[in-house]
């Protein structure tokens, strides 16, 4: 049965954590791929039977809040700027999409013996919660449904931290 990934036996602690980073594919690479005939493959995490993992935003945290994905698509905005993937962007027509509202790509890059040097992440809304899919471009050959499953818990994991762990908001001076 999946837990929260927080509770996982095998997720990393914070400290492996802190050795990986996390940043913001731009949008200028991205449009380039996909002008250029390039395909964004993504395997959905919460769907693959090797992780039985998932970010519970739900949960209380210390100061009595609960979160949940607008807290969670603030938190992303306020650190990394609105979604940077084309037809996500703030302010762009969403009648069209049935399920995901927002979606940012992510590169990690980790200097691990057990890990990848470099690889991709989405992470957007799914089914009302937050959605993590390990991703990679067609044309490098990516096979993200075939990433060791250590690659996913690292990259729920990162992903959860980010957006459970608050920031502070410039409105008022106070941590949301």
């Amino acid at each position: 049965m999946p837990v929260d990934i927080r509770d996982h036996p095998d997720a990393p602690d914070l400290e492996t954590l802190g050795d990986i980073t996390l940043e913001p594919v731009s949008a200028d690479e991205i449009r380039q791929r996909l002008d250029d005939g390039d395909t964004l493959l993504e395997d959905q995490l919460r769907e693959r039977d090797d992780i039985d993992a998932y970010v519970e935003l739900n949960r209380r945290t210390q100061g009595g809040e609960y979160g949940d994905i607008g807290t969670a698509l603030y938190r992303l905005v306020q650190l990394f700027g609105t979604p940077q993937l084309p037809g996500y962007e703030a302010g762009s027509d969403i009648s069209e999409r049935s399920d995901e509202t927002f979606k940012y790509l992510f590169r990690v890059s980790a200097d691990s013996e057990e890990l990848p040097d470099e690889w991709l992440v989405t992470v957007h809304d799914w089914h009302v919660d937050l959605g993590v899919c390990l991703a990679g471009w067609e044309s490098d050959g990516a096979a993200p449904a075939e990433m060791d499953t250590a690659v996913g818990l690292v990259s729920l994991a990162l992903v959860t931290n980010v957006v459970t762990e608050p920031v502070q908001c410039e409105f008022k001076d106070i941590w949301y």
